[in-house]
């Protein structure tokens, strides 16, 4: 299945999401980059008030976006959207598949998916007034209704698929990516912080020398562990990858449910197997 696939409710929480998360880190690394270059003007010593008026804009911009992030929290917005959004990809992937609580007939499997529907946007309301996408989408698609028709070995080939591998792969992609960017930011850390000791221990060498950008390494410093601790990238390498090696031993049983209910079985210990690491959302919501 695509994302276009899932229900519209699905897509509008995806989108407010990923548009909370660049808005965030846009943001944020606009306030780092302002303060170190504030730092840098700083230790200018040409007395012209277009240095002065730089650094004044250098501020200004720092606060606007601090105020902006304090104000708008585009923080917390991704992260409840990512909880509503994983949260609608599984009971989505459980319908789809006929795992409970949708492994009656299709009206009642019908009735159940809207009214688990409407329980999750009651218990995000919040985050749900913030949904202006999609909103005159449809929450059955077609290829949902076309999946949870076709027999068990098809939806169980698509389940593993679409669903366990997809989820392995990006799982697995994902801890690669952050824990080489753990090691890369880790190492880059410790560089400019040893530039600015040697900074510090020149300028005792040589106190006549008056030029000396050690606030300038130290500023870059806190703003490189400011950006390190925001994208989270040790934390998520180790969740992430314990979320591969459990996601891999539910890849081996895939094909081994050869009825109808103990397919659903599987579904729902799946399913709930991806929510232990997408609740992990809910909690950051509100930090």
């Amino acid at each position: 299945m695509q994302e276009q696939d899932f229900p519209a409710l699905y897509r509008s929480a995806d989108d407010l999401s990923l548009k909370s998360q660049q808005h965030f880190f846009l943001a944020l690394s606009v306030h780092l980059v302002t303060l170190v270059v504030a730092a840098g003007l700083s230790i200018i010593s040409v007395s012209h008030w277009s240095i002065a008026v730089a650094q004044l804009l250098a501020l200004l911009g720092a606060l606007g976006c601090s105020i902006y992030l304090f104000a708008m929290r585009p923080d917390q917005l991704w992260y409840a959207g990512r909880a509503v959004a994983e949260s609608i990809k599984t009971i989505t992937w459980r319908y789809v598949s006929r795992a409970e609580p949708f492994q009656g007939d299709d009206a009642s499997a019908h009735s159940e998916f809207r009214r688990t529907l409407k329980q999750i946007v009651k218990q995000n309301r919040e985050v749900c007034q913030s949904l202006t996408k999609h909103l005159d989408g449809q929450q059955f698609t077609p290829v949902m209704e076309a999946m949870r028709g076709k027999g068990l070995e098809e939806r169980r080939a698509t389940y593993s698929a679409s669903r366990i591998f997809d989820q392995l792969t990006w799982y697995a992609k994902k801890t690669a990516f952050n824990r080489r960017r753990s090691n890369l930011f880790f190492w880059m850390l410790i560089g400019i912080n040893a530039v600015a000791v040697v900074c510090a221990a020149f300028r005792i060498a040589f106190p006549d020398q008056t030029f000396w950008p050690t606030d300038v390494f130290v500023a870059a410093a806190a703003s490189l562990l400011s950006w390190m601790q925001a994208k989270k990238f040790s934390e998520l390498a180790a969740s992430y990858g314990l979320a591969a090696h459990e996601i891999s031993l539910i890849k081996e049983q895939s094909l081994l449910p050869d009825t109808d209910e103990k397919f659903s079985l599987f579904v729902s210990d799946a399913e709930n197997a991806f929510s232990r690491e997408h609740t992990q959302w809910v909690a950051r919501k509100d930090v």
